[in-house]
């Protein structure tokens, strides 16, 4: 494969990449509205989310790109509008776990039912012969 050929196809994939991401964006921008009204931030949104597959500040922080006292200061954020505890980790004392509470667990469903809803209206452009294709291609690139 020539250098130039190549070029063109890391501009194709950035391109792509691009669009993802001002795609992501919009999705959340037109969300934000909605989730202000529940004392959330995009960010805070997917942090909170994220907190059952990982539980410890030091693994949120890795995990969303995050610098760990950003993400100390959205926790303690989120415990303040009683979505997050901490709870001691058994035979560690200076570890602590987050749990999700009720109130979180709620907030979360209502705030992807919101973003889901704004992506959604993305996706109608879409024929409906398309969509199932392409949310087939999306999932199939997202996996690890």
């Amino acid at each position: 494969m020539s250098s130039s050929s190549e070029g063109a196809e890391g501009s194709a994939a950035w391109g792509i990449l691009a669009d993802l991401w001002r795609i992501c964006q919009t999705v959340l921008d037109d969300s934000a509205p909605a989730l202000e009204a529940m004392g959330l931030s995009p960010k805070s949104f997917f942090l909170l989310s994220a907190v059952e597959r990982a539980p410890f500040p030091a693994e949120l922080a890795r995990i969303m790109h995050l610098p760990p006292p950003t993400v100390t200061y959205m926790i303690k954020q989120l415990e303040g509008i009683g979505y997050l505890e901490r709870r001691a980790e058994p035979g560690d004392l200076r570890k602590f776990r987050l749990i999700v509470t009720e109130a979180g667990v709620q907030a979360i469903a209502r705030a992807r039912e919101e973003s889901a809803a704004n992506l959604n209206r993305r996706l109608a452009r879409l024929s409906p012969e398309e969509i199932g294709p392409f949310l087939e291609m999306v999932e199939r690139l997202s996996r690890p």
